[in-house]
C-alpha cells in the first residue's frame, strides 16, 4: 500500500506555551484560532506554538529551567534539545500574537541567531526558568504533519508588548479557563487544559508531586501514560512570579508591561 505521507512518518519535535492571566481569582490562558488553510489541525483554537527551529537552542536566556522540569524534559531528549524546546514555545508565541516572554533591559552579548532577532533589539532575554511543563504528546500516524508536542505552561506577567494578531492565529484573545470547552479544540487541547486547572487548583507542594501525562493513540484509542512523579512545576513558579511582579512594582511604581 501506498505511503500517502512518507513525510510524516517521523514527528517533529515542536512545543506550545500556555500562558495564563489570573485576575480576581479566577484564570484565563490565550488562544488563537488556526485558520482553515492550514494543513494541521484547521479551525480550531490552539495555544501558541510550533516545531523547532534549527537555531533555537542557541538562543541566550536569562535563566534555566527548574531542576525539575529539566529533569523531566531530558528523559526523552538530550538537554540541548531540552532548551531548544523551551525556546521554540517562546519565539512562536512572539511571532504568532506579538507578545515576548521574558525579562527585559537584557543586552545580548553577541549575535542573535536567526528568529531571534527581535529579542535582542527589545534587549529582551527569555526566561526558560519560569516555565513549568504540564504535558507531551505525539502525533498518531496518518496525518500529513505529526509532532511531538511539549507543553509548557507560565504566568503573563512575565509578558511584554502588546498582542497582535496575524494570519498564523485568528481572534487571539484570552478566555476563562471554564469557558475553553465550549470552544472547537483538539482533543489533546482539552486534555492539557484540565492538567492546567488541576495544577492551579494545587498548592506548590502537591503540584510537584504529580507526574506529567504522555498523551498519544494505539490502534485508534487514545492512551494516556503519567510519568515521572515530582517532575511537574507549575503552582510554584506562578507563586515566584507574584513575589517578583510585587518587588517590581515596589522598586518601580509598576507593573511589568502586559496586555
Amino acid at each position: 500500500m501506498t505511503d500517502m505521507h512518507p513525510k510524516a512518518r517521523y514527528p517533529r519535535d515542536a512545543a506550545s506555551l500556555i500562558l495564563v492571566r489570573q485576575t480576581d481569582g479566577s484564570a484565563e490562558i490565550l488562544m488563537g484560532r488556526r485558520p482553515q488553510r492550514q494543513a494541521f489541525m484547521p479551525d480550531v483554537y490552539v495555544f501558541p506554538g510550533g516545531a523547532v527551529d534549527q537555531r533555537d537552542g542557541y538562543a541566550e536566556t536569562v535563566s534555566d529551567y527548574h531542576p525539575a522540569v529539566h529533569q523531566a524534559l531530558t528523559r526523552h531528549c538530550t538537554a540541548h534539545r531540552a532548551r531548544a524546546l523551551g525556546l521554540a514555545a517562546i519565539r512562536e508565541t512572539y511571532e504568532e500574537t506579538g507578545l515576548f516572554f521574558g525579562v527585559t533591559d537584557q543586552a545580548f552579548s553577541g549575535k542573535a541567531p536567526t528568529g531571534w532577532e527581535a529579542f535582542a533589539e527589545a534587549q529582551i532575554k527569555p526566561a526558560l526558568g519560569a516555565l513549568g511543563f504540564v504535558a507531551r504528546a505525539i502525533t498518531p500516524k496518518g496525518p500529513p504533519r505529526r509532532f511531538h508536542a511539549r507543553f509548557f505552561v507560565a504566568d503573563a506577567r512575565h509578558l511584554h508588548g502588546t498582542l497582535q494578531e496575524n494570519d498564523e492565529l485568528l481572534d487571539l484573545s484570552w478566555i476563562p479557563i471554564n469557558e475553553i470547552d465550549r470552544l472547537p479544540t483538539a482533543s489533546v487541547t482539552e486534555l492539557v487544559v484540565k492538567e492546567v486547572e488541576t495544577a492551579l487548583s494545587l498548592q506548590p507542594e502537591e503540584d510537584a508531586r504529580q507526574g506529567i501525562p504522555f498523551i498519544t493513540r494505539r490502534m485508534g484509542k487514545r492512551v494516556i501514560r503519567y510519568e515521572m512523579a515530582d517532575g511537574r512545576i507549575v503552582r510554584g513558579l506562578f507563586e515566584s512570579a507574584v513575589k517578583d511582579a510585587a518587588a517590581a512594582q515596589n522598586q518601580n511604581g509598576t507593573l511589568p508591561s502586559q496586555r
